[in-house]
């Protein structure tokens, strides 16, 4: 399976950051507007178990994603799983190591893309292209928001 991984390094407390990626309404805040997102259901603020549907733009017509969060150790880690959604898999999981007044965050997504005529379009490269496009766009807007504390 496709692996993508992503690092930034934030002046910020581990606490602050895990608080900030939990809150759904938060990924607004932070995605880029090529690829403009809609929350459709989801908790305030994520735990273990925790279900999220949002609507996602950018490639082609809007597409319904459902998500359930499969781990959970607050404030180091935690896995959002996808359900239901145009791939065939995919799994974010998001690991924040404190170094020296800093927290380190890495995000790494396990995908597979989708299948059938989606799947010639959609290809893992063109998933890891549009990836590594958004998770520059998110770190960045990340950077802004934490640091500016």
């Amino acid at each position: 399976m496709p692996t993508f991984e992503a690092r930034v390094a934030l002046a910020t407390t581990a606490e602050t950051l895990f608080d900030f990626i939990v809150r759904p309404a938060n990924l607004l805040e932070i995605m880029p507007s090529s690829t403009p997102l809609e929350v459709i259901d989801g908790p305030e603020r994520l735990e273990l178990g925790s279900e999220l549907i949002v609507d996602l733009d950018g490639f082609g017509p809007t597409q319904r994603l459902a998500y359930e969060v499969t781990a959970f150790a607050e404030p180091r880690t935690f896995t959002e799983t996808m359900v239901t959604g145009p791939l065939g898999a995919w799994a974010h999981c998001r690991t924040l190591v404190p170094t020296d007044g800093m927290v380190e965050l890495i995000e790494e997504i396990t995908f597979e893309p989708p299948g059938g005529l989606a799947g010639l379009m959609l290809t893992a490269s063109r998933i890891q292209e549009s990836l590594e496009s958004s998770f520059a766009h998110r770190h960045r807007r990340l950077r802004e928001i934490l640091e500016a504390e």
